[in-house]
Order: structure tokens, then C-alpha cells, then sequence
């Protein structure tokens, strides 16, 4: 009886502790944010900054990551701020807040963004959240779609809705796919550091090419220990040290 009874408890009592665990974890956060924004509205940004950071250890969210942005911004940390913007516009896209600040910060830095390819305009317009479901339904229709083929007679298989259909769920299917790519395959930078210096060589002793400025944006070419081979908008390639960059994906 007593093997039973602690088989039965300790389960449901680990369970209990984690979430009560978690219920603490989230009121602890929620009250370091409230922390935060009375630090931004105060004019206290390196405290907000701090307890933005301290509050994520739930998770990151759209909010969060735009108050970095706006308290980095306030700080005259034009670089780190775009960076959090761009990371905000990865989960909410189409969010005109985000985007004003962007465009913003982009006019108070002087810099202009690199260009990118229609694709990767069109997959912007969606976030990563919005493509895994339009993937999951491709992929399930898509599924669908084999097995009308196994189990259908030919004059199924030939009529043009069906056809219809299956092109319509293959370009889905590869269009998010490809979207999904985008998303982790974004290499652009953003310089956090007036006057960094970019080298010729991974190496600090390398000869200096060209000093980026605070915001500048950059796309990631290859990495070297604790440089990066980066290209500025104007097509110039060197290495620039990894403390004088900030990274648009976490």
C-alpha cells in the first residue's frame, strides 16, 4: 500500500512543483517587465535594459524585444537598437510601430538597409509562426493528395481540379519551405560601435579596410573564431570583431 501510494504522489507532487515553479517564474517576470517600463519611463534606460533582459527568461515576445529596441535607441545604441527591431519584425511583420522605428533609426544612423530579394520581401510579410502553419497544411493536403492518387479511379486523377489542387499545394509547400529558410538563413548584422575597425583578416593586427559607424548594416559571409567576414551595402568585404556587432537573429 505504501509503494502504491508514494508511486501515486511523487508523480503528481514533481508535477505540482513544476507548475507552481512556473506559475512564480511568470509573476516573477511579469513583475520584473512592470520593473522595466517604470525604468524607460523614468529616463533610467540602462536599468530598463537590464531588467528587459532579466525578464526573459520565460521567453521572448514581440513587446519585449521592442522595448530593448526603444530603450537601446534612447541609450544612443542605434546598432543594438535595429537589431531588436529586426528581430521584433521576424514575429510580427506587418507590426507599423516596429517598422516606424526601423525606418527611424535607419534616418538617425544615416544608413540605408541592403537590399533583398523579392522572395525574401514576400516571406517578410508572414511571420515564422504564420509560414509553420501555412506549412503544416500544405504538407497535410499534400498527404491527402498521394492518397487520392493510391485509393481514386483515372477519371479522379485526371479531372483539373485535382490538378489544380496539387500544384497549388506543391507551391505552398516549397514556397514555405523556402520561407523557413529565409528566416534562419538571415545574415545581416548590425554595426554597435562608431569607428570598429574592418580588417582584411581575421586577426586584429590584419591592416584596416574601412571603420563602420553605429547602425551600419552588414550581411555575415563566414566566421573565424571571434571575427566575421561581413559586406556593407556598397559591396566592400572584410572581418570586423564580434563585439562590434549585434545579431538580428538570437
Amino acid at each position: 500500500m505504501n509503494i502504491f501510494c508514494r508511486n501515486i504522489i511523487n508523480p503528481t507532487c514533481l508535477l505540482i512543483i513544476f507548475f507552481l515553479s512556473k506559475i512564480i517564474t511568470l509573476h516573477a517576470d511579469s513583475l520584473t517587465f512592470k520593473k522595466a517600463n517604470e525604468f524607460f519611463d523614468s529616463g533610467k534606460y540602462s536599468k530598463a535594459i537590464k531588467a528587459y533582459n532579466d525578464s526573459s527568461t520565460n521567453g521572448i515576445s514581440v513587446n519585449l524585444l521592442f522595448n530593448l529596441g526603444n530603450s537601446h535607441f534612447k541609450a544612443g545604441e542605434i546598432g543594438k537598437a535595429m537589431s531588436y527591431y529586426q528581430r521584433a519584425l521576424k514575429l510580427s511583420p506587418r507590426n507599423p510601430d516596429i517598422m516606424t522605428n526601423l525606418r527611424f533609426a535607419h534616418k538617425k544612423a544615416q544608413t540605408e538597409p541592403i537590399p533583398i530579394t523579392f522572395r525574401q520581401k514576400l516571406s517578410g510579410k508572414l511571420s515564422l509562426q504564420e509560414w509553420t502553419v501555412i506549412t503544416s497544411i500544405s504538407g497535410s493536403l499534400f498527404l491527402m493528395l498521394i492518397g487520392i492518387f493510391q485509393i481514386s479511379s483515372s477519371y479522379i486523377k485526371s479531372t483539373i481540379w485535382i490538378k489544380f489542387f496539387g500544384v497549388i499545394t506543391c507551391i505552398l509547400l516549397i514556397f514555405s519551405s523556402m520561407s523557413a529558410i529565409d528566416y534562419f538563413g538571415d545574415k545581416r548584422l548590425f554595426a554597435t560601435q562608431d569607428g570598429a575597425v574592418v580588417h582584411t583578416g581575421p586577426v586584429e593586427q590584419s591592416p584596416e579596410l574601412f571603420k563602420v559607424t553605429d547602425g551600419m548594416e552588414l550581411i555575415e559571409l563566414e566566421r573565424s573564431g571571434e571575427f566575421i567576414k561581413v559586406q556593407s551595402s556598397i559591396g566592400s568585404t572584410g572581418w570586423i570583431h564580434t563585439n562590434s556587432v549585434a545579431f538580428t537573429l538570437p
